[in-house]
């Protein structure tokens, strides 16, 4: 069953948070065909379900605060969009236009808050991934002075949106809800008292089915984190339809805090394992987001496994981060220089090339890993984890398991804006090096597996198993 690990231009090749950082950031409506469908600001805000509340984010919000030279921060981003966006067209908009219509509501804003909202109309309009407004005390990790406590904290539980409900995908070993007996496959129907289904039901529909699998997602894992020591009420559906209420105390995130740059700072973490079957070594490693924190664990996690039979990177729920990443990685796995894809920005364009990494963690010479690769993606596989991945498979070093990636994959760098917050903008595209657009489509698997809940009820995880099998089959044959 699934395990998932214990949770300036020189950033150019940055590109995460359009889906990760949407926790915490204000961004398009869920109308607006998008990668962040969200209205998420920091600070406690409960989201209403008919008469019930959850509390959907906690710390200190700026919000209600009076706003401060609205329109120098509105041209500001404006123009920063303007002069950036590698598309003239800017995805067929008409980006003065946007300007003369939302100027005049910039102008009259009372409230950091309601800036932050016409900002986000505003980059939701282009309609394409990493566009938000992340907000400077979620940026900058204010703390309320009155709690002073880790506000993200985890129940150690990471859920999927199947068949239109919360399932549990996976429990981390030894966590609160591990503990509490949580099983793979129950369904989350409440949070706190207050059930998911009218706020699931008010995703719109008419977006693309991973952009609702998405904002499920989004919603619900910002309602079960808070304040490391706060217990939380949760009730689950097991196999047989029995409900448990389950009390468990949030704790510390697993991993290290990592932050790049001005953005907020979040856990990275990756584990490795190694699984016997049919008489054959398979090394498994995982990851949760490209951060530079954990390269040197890849890199030993690649010494560890490098006598293994096949290799499978399990990828999914990796919502990307630092871009350049991708290369250094893919070179592990490269014995000869390759173009991994192209990013193209206004007026120029830059190949991501991957070299073979020839030394080890002890600078000894060693050849790239040369076995069987594969790759497990779901929908929230995104961005730098859909770079690289359909990289390696458009070159065919990798065999490809699960469903189509997300389809957001766009090189974005933050930059602060004179009101504090943070103007995250996408500046290029990306294309594979078969010169096709990764954003939109995303990384389609060579082998589609998708996921059930019967699948996780019997303690199975299809793609996984299915990655793992081919991996098997594929180690008797000769490597190249």
């Amino acid at each position: 069953m699934p395990r998932l690990p214990r949770n300036a231009r020189s950033a150019a090749l940055f590109t995460l948070f359009a889906s990760v950082s949407a926790c915490r950031a204000t961004s398009p409506s869920p109308a607006t065909p998008t990668s962040a469908p969200s209205v998420a600001v920091a600070g406690t805000r409960p989201s209403t379900l008919s008469s019930c509340a959850i509390p959907v984010a906690t710390g200190v919000s700026f919000d209600d605060t009076p706003a401060v030279e609205p329109l120098v921060s509105f041209d500001s981003a404006w123009t920063i969009i303007g002069r950036t966006h590698w598309d003239t067209t800017y995805n067929g908009v008409n980006w003065r236009g946007i300007r003369d219509e939302l100027r005049p509501k910039a102008a009259a804003a009372q409230t950091t808050g309601e800036v932050r909202a016409i900002l986000a109309d505003m980059v939701g309009r282009l309609g394409q991934s990493h566009f938000s407004i992340i907000p400077r005390e979620s940026a900058d990790g204010v703390l309320s002075p009155a709690d002073r406590r880790d506000q993200n904290g985890t129940v150690g539980l990471h859920v999927r949106f199947i068949d239109d409900q919360i399932v549990v995908f996976a429990v981390d070993s030894g966590g609160p809800a591990a503990q509490g007996g949580v099983g793979h496959g129950w369904l989350l129907e409440s949070i706190g008292g207050c059930p998911l289904a009218p706020r699931l039901a008010s995703i719109p529909r008419t977006q693309d089915s991973r952009r609702v699998s998405l904002s499920a997602f989004r919603y619900v894992t910002r309602a079960l984190e808070g304040p490391v020591g706060d217990s939380v009420l949760l009730r689950f559906r097991d196999a047989a339809n029995a409900a448990h209420d389950v009390t468990l105390v949030r704790t510390t995130a697993p991993g290290v805090m990592a932050k790049f740059g001005n953005l907020p700072a979040l856990a990275a973490s990756l584990d490795w394992e190694r699984l016997e079957r049919g008489g054959r070594t398979i090394g498994v490693i995982r990851f949760n987001i490209w951060m530079p924190v954990l390269a040197p664990l890849f890199d030993a996690a690649i010494d560890s496994l490098r006598e293994s039979d096949a290799i499978v990177l399990d990828l999914r729920g990796n919502f990307g981060g630092v871009g350049g990443m991708s290369m250094g990685f893919a070179g592990h796995f490269l014995d000869s220089t390759y173009t991994i894809g192209t990013m193209h920005q206004r007026g120029m364009t830059t190949k991501f090339v991957a070299n073979p990494r020839r030394t080890d963690t002890r600078s000894r010479r060693v050849t790239p890993y040369a076995g069987p690769l594969a790759l497990v993606v779901d929908e929230l596989s995104i961005s730098t984890t859909e770079i690289f991945a359909e990289g390696l498979r458009a070159i065919n070093r990798a065999q490809v398991f699960g469903v189509q990636s997300a389809g957001q994959a766009l090189p974005s760098v933050p930059e602060r804006l004179p009101n504090g917050d943070i103007l995250y903008h996408a500046i290029a595209d990306f294309t594979s090096p078969t010169g096709r657009q990764v954003e939109g489509d995303g990384v389609r698997p060579s082998v589609v597996t998708p996921l059930t809940r019967g699948a996780l009820l019997a303690g199975q995880d299809p793609a996984l198993d299915a990655a793992v099998a081919w991996a098997v089959r594929s180690s008797t044959l000769p490597r190249q």
